[in-house]
């Protein structure tokens, strides 16, 4: 066989001194790197000791105990988002969302069911009060928003919450929630409350739109008719406008015309008054001159018993008949 050399482990020349001497300083190098803390740009730092916040502190490096001071970092520039009635699972694309119909069915006024979501977005403006009085953190302002909405949806009618009055439901919800909010000293900001899906419950959606659907006609024909309406009328004030014109031209033209008919009869009477007998022999040719073109066939009786028929205007003397005494009645 061979022989191998005897193999020794070389031996440790550190003391047990020396070991504890470098035990104790790598606690201490510990101990001294985590004595401090860094804040960030955005961000408050809070100092709890034993529980209890001895103190907030700005953006910078810092120094605390170790192993006894807790130090929670808020970044109070941040608009945080809660989502009510519904959850976002990703963000996409496409997005996709998990309802949560606890959340989202309310009562209205009119003791109907709407499912509607929404969404709070707030901000962290006092950070001491908020990491006390805020308790389960989003919990505790999840069910003050749900508590809040519900209270204002209870005083509008389904259809008003549908169609006219979201913008005044959402204003109404911040300011319930922030009154909240700072009753209670909870160092929070309300930021906005947007309503997402407003719609009615899916067993009667089909019917529901039934009824959209006959509203959109009903608003079709509205404005068919007020169309028609805004044609009709202007043309037919500007027909009225016409005759009203026209009307008032003729009663211009006949007035004008009895004034110059009196001027007239009033030069007359004083020529009659001069001359009676020629005025009216006059007047009774010119009455004659009226009314002979107009008539067919005149008969005149003669002094002697006959009676002559004139046509005109072709002959002058159609017949002459002449009557005896004894014939005339």
């Amino acid at each position: 066989m061979q022989n191998f050399p005897d193999f020794q482990f070389p031996k440790n020349n550190l003391s047990i001194k020396t070991i504890f001497t470098i035990i104790i300083v790598v606690i201490l190098l510990v101990l001294v790197f985590s004595s401090f803390y860094f804040v960030g740009p955005a961000e408050v730092g809070i100092v709890k000791r034993f529980g209890k916040i001895i103190g907030m502190y700005d953006p910078g490096i810092h120094w605390k105990i170790p192993l006894i001071d807790q130090v929670i970092k808020i970044d109070v520039s941040a608009i945080r988002r809660l989502e009510i009635g519904f959850r976002t699972i990703t963000l996409g694309p496409p997005p996709q969302y998990r309802d949560v119909k606890e959340e989202s069915l309310l009562l209205t006024k009119d003791g109907k069911i709407v499912d509607l979501d929404f969404v709070v977005q707030y901000q962290i403006t006092d950070a001491v009060s908020y990491l006390s009085n805020v308790k389960g953190e989003e919990k505790l302002l999840r069910d003050l928003a749900q508590a809040s909405m519900r209270q204002i949806v209870g005083g509008y009618e389904f259809d008003e919450i549908l169609t006219v009055s979201k913008e005044e439901i959402q204003n109404n919800v911040k300011t319930l929630l922030q009154n909240l909010l700072n009753n209670n000293n909870f160092g929070v900001k309300i930021v906005n409350v947007q309503l997402q899906d407003v719609v009615p419950p899916e067993p009667v959606q089909p019917a529901f739109q039934d009824v959209i659907n006959a509203k959109s006609e009903k608003d079709k024909l509205i404005l068919e008719a007020q169309a028609y309406y805004n044609q009709i009328v202007p043309e037919a004030e500007g027909q009225a406008a016409k005759i009203i014109a026209e009307a008032e031209a003729y009663m211009d033209q006949q007035i004008e015309r009895a004034k110059g008919d009196a001027q007239r009869f009033k030069a007359l009477l004083e020529r009659y008054k001069n001359s009676p007998s020629l005025i009216r022999t006059k007047l009774y040719l010119e009455a004659m001159e009226m009314v002979l073109p107009k008539t067919k066939i005149i008969i005149i009786d003669d002094p002697k018993g006959s009676m002559k028929i004139y046509s005109f205007p072709s002959e002058l003397f159609t017949s002459t008949i002449t009557l005896q005494e004894g014939d005339k009645k």
